[in-house]
């Protein structure tokens, strides 16, 4: 081994370390997500790790974590100058771009620690080596130990004791946090596919709409009023605008208007790129302020401008809309993407949403509405509602929804089973064309309950 490979300057990231104290400058949140990444001994610079532990200790008191009562109480024990004066502290809070990448930037001191630590361990077990000081097997096995040392950095004691099978099953299951009961609760991703027309974005905006409004999405029933963020990438303002005027007055005929304050609409001017940071921490600065418990935001393919194909495109806008979760504190999250057009030859196009493979693994829920078939459908603007990926829950979905008269898009419970509008076909016809069961059959779908 060269002399140069003692020489070399440690694995370190400066920026990284002062965009973790910035964040905890600027957010409690991001105070309880670097303490239980990093410690001060994963800091490079010392001035970092005294800053931290002070941040740390106040917070544990209960006491406000800021650039003053920071830097009081630094001065106070006599470690301000050390750490670069009051002004360093200010500069930390303006060297993080939003509070809401805490967990990423602490993740990124941790990992560096992680190297230092293992070259350090290799280095005092190349050492050991070349001195021959004492007994090989006990030299090697220092080094090992050293090198465990170095991977668990004193945080094994930290770990939960391993569940044995009988105890997890003995377990009770929790009840979700539902955001919509039955349906969607936080934390949950749902991505909805279509073609040009094919009114995902109405569905996503009447879903949202709804549940502001305390109303279930698939059934005639109060739930638990949510607040919303309506993220609209493609339509303009004047494009959305009669859609929600006509869904807030739908919501008012059923005795739940709407109140201000309960539904945020963002639509840029200029588009949005959630792979370019600014864009980003714009974003991020809105639903940190809005905080909202449901997110629609779409399509997909206008969120980023680079390839939609492409891995290193798709894993940078999973990260921003991961980002939109966090600084939400688990809005459930619903996403509109298209689908490819049909292949020739092929009736039903392929619902999976365009773009790198990385989408189909992602969200919880994926599904996509395709047009029925059979007698009356067409009239009838019947669709489908078609899973593109196995959901990783059980939820309440309907199997059918046809265009509406108050609301875009109404559900039906059972595949074959939607009422008629006048001026199409007969019940009769409709019966003896398998669309519709006879009336004797019909399920009860709608209902008047309370739920949640």
């Amino acid at each position: 081994m060269s002399g140069e490979d003692f020489t070399r300057v440690p694995p370190q990231d400066l920026d990284a370390e002062q965009a973790v104290l910035g964040a905890m400058l600027l957010s409690k949140d991001a105070i309880l997500e670097a303490i239980e990444i990093v410690t001060s001994a994963d800091f490079y610079r010392p001035a970092h790790a005294t800053v931290f532990d002070t941040v740390c200790s106040m917070a544990v008191r209960g006491e406000p974590c800021d650039p003053i009562t920071v830097g009081g109480q630094l001065d106070q024990d006599g470690n301000l100058a050390r750490v670069g004066g009051a002004s360093y502290l200010h500069d930390l809070v303006q060297a993080v771009p939003t509070a809401a990448n805490a967990e990423y930037y602490a993740e990124r001191v941790r990992d560096l620690a992680l190297l230092r630590g293992v070259i350090e361990a290799g280095t005092r077990a190349v050492a050991s080596g070349f001195a021959a000081d004492g007994d090989p097997q006990e030299i090697a096995e220092r080094a090992v130990a050293d090198m465990q040392a170095a991977r668990d950095r004193g945080l094994a004691d930290r770990d939960a004791p391993p569940v044995d099978l009988v105890d997890f099953l003995a377990q009770a299951d929790d009840e979700p946090d539902w955001v919509i009961p039955g349906v969607l609760a936080r934390w949950d991703r749902l991505m909805v596919t279509a073609g040009e027309g094919g009114g995902k974005s109405l569905m996503l905006r009447q879903i949202l709409m709804r549940a502001a409004a305390g109303l279930h999405p698939f059934k005639r029933a109060r739930i638990r009023p949510v607040k919303v963020l309506l993220v609209d990438v493609e339509n303009s303002a004047d494009q959305a605008r009669p859609w929600l005027r006509r869904m807030a007055a739908a919501a008012a005929e059923e005795g739940a208007p709407i109140p201000a304050g309960r539904v945020t609409v963002e639509i840029p001017d200029r588009g949005l790129d959630l792979t370019n940071p600014a864009d980003r921490s714009w974003l991020a600065r809105r639903v940190e302020r809005v905080k909202p418990d449901l997110i629609a935001i779409g399509p997909l393919y206008k969120l980023a401008l680079g390839n939609p194909n492409e891995e290193e495109t798709a894993r940078g806008l999973m990260s921003a809309l991961e980002m939109l979760r966090t600084v939400s504190g688990g809005a459930a999250l619903l996403i509109e993407a298209h689908s490819p057009h049909a292949a020739p030859g092929v009736k039903r196009r392929d619902l999976r949403p365009i773009g790198s493979s990385l989408w189909l693994r992602w969200p919880e829920f994926g599904f996509g509405l395709s047009p029925a078939n059979g007698m009356g459908a067409e009239e009838l603007r019947l669709m489908d509602w078609l899973p593109w990926r196995g959901s990783r829950s059980v939820r309440d979905w309907p199997a059918q929804f046809y265009e509406g008269a108050t609301w875009p898009w109404t559900p039906v419970e059972q595949a074959g089973t939607a009422p008629i509008p006048a001026g199409t076909l007969t019940e009769e016809q409709a019966v003896a064309a398998g669309l519709i069961p006879a009336q004797s059959e019909q399920p009860e779908f709608w209902d008047d309950r309370q739920i949640g």
